[in-house]
């Protein structure tokens, strides 16, 4: 670095919260240096130095500790945690002319390419190149000193450290606030009482919509979101089928239909609930982060042209947030609650991490907490309180800001990479895979059946290979060889309705071909009574019929030589099947083989 650059020379040691795959937690010395800090060496063109005074921890945070990945992004080695933070300016690079020393600043906790098409169109939260700032593998915030491009540096003024950390989250809300596209009077339904449910409530409120309803499964989150905005309607969601719990929510709002639903907990069952509450034309905007699959009400969105629309992370916001803090349209600080010294850092991040854990609100007594959001910072306006450390409301924050940081990262971003589960989960899916093998077995053959045999009913084959797994498991508790000859019963069932079909579509064929008629039930009936009776007629029958047999050769031959083309074909289909190059399904409902045209397309509803 060149000798003309400004710097403050910090005296303690850079220090940093880190984990790691094996899920350590724990605080060790950082870059850059105090050294390198001092003597100014480790900026780059375009940088500034940072001391860091506020970090939020976000529940991304603490699911990198304790799960080691958020789908594609793995914690692979030593890597620090923390994205909201703000700090002061105490080194600045030569080449920076927008930020000085002393300069009061919001981090946003992202660096882009500046190349792709997302980053020419100002919509750089699409960039594939992005280093995200706590997702492995770039290093977060949650360090003493760091060096940060000042282009995602921002100037807050006198505003709180504290409240400059909440930007972060706050920049979640506004983005969603600027694409839902609320209006001043539109109904408004807030799903999920976190941090951001909150946040994006009082957003919500500023810009004038009403009435509003905030939901949520606790009782304790929703009590809270009243005080944050007492005019919000709050709901708690009861366990029921999304359509009941709409109209629940429909009745808390006097029975308007929700104009916009903000869903910020990326659950699968709020998701649904928001569409069927949604009113005709609205639209349903999903803040939250959930699995990588999930089922809505298709036909719902559909019929009543329901917008579903989704958001990940942000851009272009922190001006428009810093305004909104500094003019007190948002109040951020009623979502703060306790402060710790970053060298407790341990023991805040436990303390997250914990349910049981009490936060308390400042001046209002203890609340309940679930997920907690904590930060770690300083020295506060007007005050001397060298790196503290301070959690915001624990109310379960969805974890949103995940990153597809790096080139080789980008291709991986959608995939389902989860490496790391607990015991009970891997336990649950072993479960899962022994309990569905004979159900993915009977749906594999009664999809066979249904394409090629549309005559024959497809509900024997489920509802037998149903049964037997009831009894499979009614038994299965009393173990030992009655469950083993059980399962085993169970596993042969789709087979056995899948080849009785066949036989059947097969004789029809033959019959077909004949110009036949199936025997009648009369004596189908007669023969099997027969049987029954005399079992060992049956063995008479078999050994005189091949008798004659021996006996007539000339009359075999002759019979072979007469063989209908019907009879070959299904003859071939036979020895196809066995082969196992085609199932007969296939070959008759495919090929409509001898006349055989299936069901016309009356026959399907």
């Amino acid at each position: 670095m060149s000798q003309t650059a400004t710097i403050v020379k910090p005296t303690k040691a850079n220090i940093g919260i880190f984990t790691n795959p094996k899920h350590d937690l724990w605080i060790s010395e950082a870059e850059p240096t105090v050294e390198s800090v001092q003597k100014g060496d480790s900026l780059k063109p375009g940088e500034v130095t940072i001391a860091v005074k506020s970090t939020g921890i976000c529940g991304s945070d603490v699911h990198f500790w304790h799960a080691g990945c958020i789908g594609p992004m793995i914690v692979e080695g030593d890597h620090i945690l923390g994205h909201e933070s703000a700090g002061q300016v105490i080194a600045v690079h030569p080449s920076v002319t927008t930020l000085k020393v002393g300069d009061r600043v919001a981090i946003e906790p992202n660096i882009i390419c500046n190349e792709c098409e997302p980053c020419l169109t100002g919509r750089y939260n699409g960039c594939e190149r992005v280093e995200f700032l706590s997702t492995p593998p770039v290093p977060g915030l949650l360090r003493r000193y760091v060096n940060h491009p000042a282009a995602w540096c921002y100037k807050i003024g006198d505003m709180s450290y504290e409240n400059g950390a909440l930007l972060e989250p706050l920049s979640v809300a506004l983005a969603g606030m600027q694409r839902s596209g609320i209006k001043l009077g539109d109904p408004v339904l807030v799903c999920g009482a976190g941090p951001i449910g909150l946040i994006t409530l009082l957003c919500c409120q500023a810009a004038g919509a009403c009435p509003i309803v905030i939901t949520d499964i606790d009782e304790g989150r929703l009590k809270f979101a009243k005080e944050v905005c007492p005019s919000a309607i709050t709901h708690k969601v009861e366990r029921m089928s999304a359509e009941d719990s709409a109209k629940a929510i429909v009745a808390s709002f006097g029975g308007i239909e929700p104009a916009v639903a903000m869903e910020c907990t990326g659950v699968e069952s709020s998701i649904a609930s928001a569409i069927w509450a949604t009113k005709f034309g609205g639209t349903v905007f999903v803040i939250g982060v959930g699995k990588n699959e999930l089922n809505f009400p298709f036909m719902r969105c559909s019929t009543r042209e329901i917008d579903l629309v989704f958001q990940y992370r942000y851009c272009n916001t922190w001006p428009r947030a810093i305004r909104l803090v500094e003019n007190g349209v948002i109040d951020l600080s009623k979502l703060i609650t306790h402060r710790f010294k970053i060298e407790d850092a341990l023991e805040a991040f436990k303390t997250a991490a914990d349910p049981k854990t009490g936060a308390i609100k400042a001046g209002t007594g203890q609340r309940p907490c679930s997920a907690p959001d904590w930060s770690i910072g300083g020295e506060d306006r007007g005050h001397s309180r060298s790196d503290r450390v301070f959690p915001l409301r624990t109310l379960a924050r969805p974890m949103l800001r995940q990153s597809g940081a790096w080139s080789r990262m980008a291709a991986r971003r959608f995939e389902s990479t989860t490496t790391t589960k607990t015991a009970a989960e891997t336990a649950k899916e072993n479960a899962a895979k022994v309990s569905s093998k004979v159900s993915a077995s009977a749906s594999e053959y009664a999809s066979k059946a249904q394409e090629g045999l549309s005559k024959v009913s497809s509900a024997a084959g489920p509802a037998i290979a149903g049964a037997a797994k009831g009894v499979a498991s009614s038994l299965s508790k009393v173990g030992g060889r009655t469950a083993t000859a059980v399962a085993f019963v169970e596993k042969q069932v789709p087979t056995v309705v899948y080849y009785s079909k066949v036989g059947a579509e097969v004789a029809k064929i033959v019959f077909r071909g004949q110009k036949m008629s199936p025997p009648s039930v009369e004596t189908f009936q007669s023969y099997f009574q027969n049987v029954w009776k005399n079992p060992s007629s049956l063995l008479q029958s078999a050994s005189q019929t091949a008798a004659k047999t021996a006996q007539q050769p000339a009359s075999i031959l002759a019979r072979v030589q007469n063989v209908s083309r019907a009879q070959l074909v299904a003859g071939g289909v036979i020895f196809a099947e066995c082969l196992g190059f085609f199932t007969v399904g296939e070959m008759i409902g495919r090929f409509k083989l001898i006349g055989y045209h299936g069901e016309t397309a009356a026959a399907h509803h």
